[in-house]
């Protein structure tokens, strides 16, 4: 048989023999008839065969040749007996290998890899299990295999594998081979009997009600009969444990009147099996949101000091939950037990950057309530100033030119050691440093002096000490400049410049902030050498020198308790009167910049009598006679953003009660506080309960829980969500814009659209995780009361669910693209039945046969006679 690569040539014969025609009745003229019709021929055959040269002919020759790759399981669920079994199938193959074939291996759990690329006979070589195995994706191995298996010959892929897809593409990866011509031999492993156990599923029903009694089942499988005991647990706290004996299959598991209390409830059943083999599998998780009595959690520096407002709340029918700086919340579950969030007087020092982050998705996105109180931790001198809470609160930590407060020089001294190139979350130590600096400089009111040294070996002045008003538009840049240099930061040296820089300037507050490593800072007394010899006074004599001339010190130290220099450090803030800040997460430093400079100040707080002031019309103040109300004794200083609602304010116009709409929830700013130090007063008040009632109230998250129905269906890795919208009379919600916002477990939060396909009816599809909770938020921008929230739990991944081998798939696999199921080693490179014909390029021989018959042609037509 034959093919033609450029078959488009062919065109090209007609044209070219006709005009070969007309050339040969002029060239052949004066030779006889029977040399003529013989040169024609030959010129012909010359012509044709040119043609055919171009026109890529190929001849189709039947191949014995074999081309093999072998596509091993490398997941969590082949146990060692049958990884061995897979290495002993494939060098037992590998030996009847003849030198014109070629093989190679593939391992693949999660993802492909190339462990041996396809080649003659080579020896096997040992590799190292992708760190990725608790996935099973066939299908996306027999894609990559294909891609590099040879174009030409036999090609032929033996799968090893138990047979457990945990994508579900091995079918339709299949179709594909068969359409190229691949032919799939499929070689099934099997782990070895083992005891194994494991917990399928937790059913509860989504929707519970507070206080409603409910069942819990559990659907546990085994593959033996044993004893277990199983643990019920109900947000992360044992319930119930009870003792169950176990058959060989499914076995259910009930639990009885489970009354569930919060907002948003998780539960976990856990078996622990006499005889059990593997232990991811031991754990599942199901999460259901309750409906009943609002819940709100207060976090307090002194949760005690919160008791009043907690009586008062739930005098109300508001359920109330207290809790320390250690209780702040951490994870998504935790916050959706509550409706309401209100943070009181903890410092923003105390809550990771990835915490405030997730207290703004829960209310941009989920609806959730927040009040912020007052306190000398809180607002801006709390350190919230540029963080994810400010972001969200209707007012900024910023405040006016306010000439009650004295003067204040501040020197920023850096450490611009070599230990401050290291990288710290994608950012230099410096860099963090920098950003600091930055926070500090636009903490202070114009008229303040502000300058900045980086020192290492010596001192470096960045910003000369001047008025803020003359420097802070070309301070920034030179500040963000800052490089590390080499060496370690000389502290004698630098407080020795900060001494000389701040002595006679014109201020009443004079502040250093000495930012080190802690575990290098050099230089402790004046000419201090690398042995411990020194020439002069140390660094804790100056500190005390300059506080005698009113210049305190405060310290930040980068590091932990157990560096050489922390111990120092906190000594020098000592001697200096000032604080002394620890840290080694270095994302931190631009708050703790930014709290000691407000702290410094003294312009975020406000200790003064004053009257509330009614500024605004709105249910959460309506009922109050707020000319009467007993006195407030401080507040932290902010401003209002453009499009807060100020309900109360200052007898100096600044705000105290500000609230806005922030995503799907609300978000409120309180700069008083609610407790004995500000509020004592408040706490006799008649109107104290009825002002925090109405304003919990008017908070919380509001839901129309009625207005979206969702049932769920996981098929692989996908979550398929069908959403049914309808009014409160029933009726049907048409050409409404649904999106649906999922937050994964490790944070990560996506946003998209359900597709409408029948009248009220929408649909959605979503790629779940691995494991863990995915919390979903149904919403629309029409109709911002409405809400729906829940979650979804994949305890542990697919590959866990089941360690027997999937024969049936395995079979379908081989017979849909004509392969063998099963075979044995010695069968893997015979020869096919229906050899594979090879294309082989005959433009060379057909060229070769063109040159041999041009000088002939020649020779012809130069000879004078032909007999």
């Amino acid at each position: 048989m034959m093919e033609l690569a450029r078959p488009w040539f062919l065109a090209l014969w007609p044209v070219l023999l006709l005009l070969l025609w007309l050339g040969s009745r002029r060239s052949l003229a004066g030779h006889s008839r029977n040399k003529q019709w013989l040169c024609f021929g030959l010129r012909c055959l010359i012509l044709t065969l040119l043609v055919l040269a171009l026109a890529g002919v190929r001849a189709l020759i039947p191949s014995k040749d074999v081309s093999v790759l072998f596509v091993v399981d490398d997941s969590a669920s082949i146990s060692p007996p049958a990884q061995k079994q897979a290495h002993d199938f494939v060098s037992s193959a590998m030996e009847t290998q003849a030198h014109q074939d070629t093989a190679g291996i593939v391992s693949f759990a999660e993802r492909a890899e190339i462990r041996m690329p396809p080649g003659p006979p080579a020896a096997i070589l040992a590799w190292t299990p992708d760190a990725q195995h608790n996935a099973t994706d066939i299908g996306r191995a027999l894609e990559f295999s294909s891609a590099i298996l040879p174009a030409q010959g036999t090609r032929r892929i033996v799968l090893l594998t138990d047979g457990n897809d945990t994508e579900g593409h091995a079918a339709e990866a299949g179709r594909r081979l068969a359409d190229a011509g691949v032919e799939l031999w499929t070689v099934p492993l099997h782990n070895e009997a083992a005891p194994e156990v494991l917990v399928e599923k937790v059913e509860i029903p989504r929707r519970l009600k507070l206080g409603e009694p409910f069942d819990l089942v559990a659907n546990i499988h085994a593959n033996i009969a044993t004893h277990t005991k199983v643990k019920v647990y109900q947000n992360q706290f044992l319930i119930e444990q009870k003792d169950l004996d176990l058959k060989p299959g499914a076995n259910a598991f009930r639990a009885q009147n489970l009354r569930p209390e919060g907002s948003f409830i998780s539960y976990e059943v856990e078996v622990v099996p006499d005889r059990d083999t593997v232990l991811e599998n031991n754990r599942a998780t199901a999460t259901a949101s309750l409906r009943g009595e609002p819940k709100i959690l207060v976090v307090d520096a002194d949760e005690h000091q919160m008791q009043p407002l907690a009586e008062a709340l739930r005098s109300q029918k508001i359920q109330v939950e207290l809790r320390g700086p250690a209780g702040l919340p951490r994870s998504l579950e935790d916050l959706q037990q509550f409706d309401l969030f209100i943070l009181s007087d903890i410092s923003a020092l105390r809550i990771a950057r990835e915490q405030m982050e997730l207290y703004r998705r829960w209310i941009e996105d989920y609806g959730g309530g927040f009040l912020m109180l007052g306190g000398e931790s809180s607002y801006g001198v709390g350190g919230f100033y540029r963080t994810p809470i400010e972001q969200m609160l209707p007012v900024r930590m910023e405040h006016e030119d306010r000439q009650d407060t004295p003067s204040v020089a501040l020197l920023v001294v850096l450490d611009r050691s070599g230990s401050m190139t290291a990288e710290f979350q994608g950012q230099t130590k410096i860099s963090l440093a920098d950003q600091g600096t930055v926070y500090a400089l636009n903490a202070l009111q114009p008229r303040d002096w502000f300058g900045e040294l980086a020192v290492d070996t010596r001192s470096h002045t960045i910003v000369p000490l001047a008025p803020v008003s003359t420097i802070k538009g070309s301070a920034e840049p030179k500040i963000m400049s800052v490089n590390a240099g080499g060496g370690g930061i000389y502290i004698y040296t630098s407080l020795a410049e900060a001494f000389q820089v701040l002595r006679d300037v014109q201020a009443r507050i004079k502040h250093v902030i000495l930012f080190s490593d802690a575990a290098d800072a050099e230089e402790k007394a004046a000419g201090e050498m690398a042995d411990g010899a020194h020439a002069g006074g140390s660094a804790l004599d100056l500190a005390s020198a300059m506080l005698s001339a009113k210049i305190t010190t405060s310290v930040v130290g980068l590091g932990t308790e157990q560096d050489k220099d922390t111990q120092f450090l906190r000594q020098l803030a000592e001697r200096g009167n000032g604080r002394f800040y620890l840290t080694s997460d270095a994302t931190s430093l631009p708050q703790i910049f930014s709290t000691e400079t407000m702290k410094v100040a003294q312009s975020s707080l406000v200790e003064e009598p004053f009257l509330a002031v009614q500024t605004a019309q709105n249910p959460m103040i309506a009922g109050l006679d707020w000319k009467q109300s007993p006195l407030l004794l401080g507040y932290n200083t902010t401003k209002p953003k453009p499009t807060a609602d100020v309900l109360l304010a200052t007898e100096r116009g600044e705000p105290l009660f500000a609230v806005w709409r922030y995503g799907l929830g609300q978000a409120a700013a309180f700069t008083s506080d609610a407790k004995s130090r500000w509020a004592a007063e408040w706490l006799q008040w008649p109107g104290y309960g009825k002002f925090w009632a109405q304003t919990v109230r008017g908070l919380m998250r509001k839901s129309d829980q009625s207005t979206f129905q969702v049932t769920t269906r996981e098929t692989g890795d996908k979550l398929d969500l069908e959403i049914d919208a309808a009014t409160p009379e029933g009726m049907f919600r048409d050409r409404v814009p649904i999106r649906v916002n999922a937050l994964s477990p490790d944070g990560q939060s996506h946003t998209f659209d359900a597709a409408q396909d029948a009248p009220g009816s929408y649909h959605a599809q979503y790629e779940l995780p691995k494991e863990g909770t995915t919390v979903f938020s149904i919403f629309s921008p029409d109709l911002p009361d409405a809400g729906y929230v829940f979650g979804h739990t994949r305890s542990y991944p697919r590959e866990f669910l089941t360690t027997e081998t999937n024969n049936p798939l395995l079979r379908s696999l081989a017979e849909s693209t004509h392969g063998k199921y099963a075979p044995s080693p010695a069968e893997v490179f015979s020869p096919p039945a229906n050899p594979a014909r090879t294309p082989h390029d005959l433009t060379d021989r057909l060229l070769m046969a063109c040159l041999i018959l041009f000088p002939i042609d020649i020779w012809l037509r130069r000879r004078n006679s032909f007999g």
